[in-house]
């Protein structure tokens, strides 16, 4: 008995898995509905002038289900705007392409 209730535990938990390797699944132009059914629901939605993003906490390896066990979770994002996507990854991914140096003027008095 024990046995085949851990079994169908451990089935249950592959079900329901959250990986990073699901944002393969994710490409530019895609509709919100068709990253939910490639992601699952998100974590949560956020909306900012006309941009949406869909907030996922996936693991970065392994197979494990979100938040079991202690495995380490990553915060990704999926941006649409116009109701498609049009950027995805981590936080450090969007905007990746732009100057990293920041300008500051200072006016000495």
């Amino acid at each position: 008995m024990l046995k085949s209730t851990v079994v169908v535990l451990f089935a249950v938990a592959l079900l329901g898995c959250a990986t990073s390797t699901k944002m393969n699944n994710v490409s530019v132009g895609m509709t919100k509905q068709q990253v939910i059914a490639a992601m699952g629901q998100p974590e949560s939605v956020r909306a900012d002038g006309g941009v949406e993003y869909l907030h996922y906490k996936l693991s970065e390896s392994g197979d494990w289900v979100r938040g079991t066990w202690g495995v380490p979770t990553r915060d990704y994002f999926v941006r649409l705007r116009n109701g498609v996507v049009d950027a995805y990854g981590k936080v450090g991914d969007f905007g990746s392409t732009k100057d990293p140096t920041l300008n500051i003027n200072v006016k000495e008095k």
